[in-house]
């Protein structure tokens, strides 16, 4: 999925906002941003919490690899 593809929703929001192509990607670059920080955000926050085992995420991913 390309940039542009990404966020249609979004993207089809600001355009009625009258916002350009190039504001647009510029804000749809920082969604990305804010997202991914997000993401680790909570993927350590379910670590600490012990909802996520690391260890076992470690193990699977490290057999995928061998497989």
């Amino acid at each position: 999925m390309t940039d542009n593809e990404k966020y249609p929703e979004l993207r089809e929001y600001l355009r009625g906002q009258n916002y350009s192509d190039l504001e647009i990607d510029h804000i749809i670059a920082e969604v990305r941003d804010y997202e991914a920080e997000t993401r680790v955000d909570s993927i350590m926050d379910s670590i600490d919490s012990g909802h996520l085992d690391i260890q076992a995420l470690i193990d699977d991913a490290l057999k995928k690899m061998a497989d």
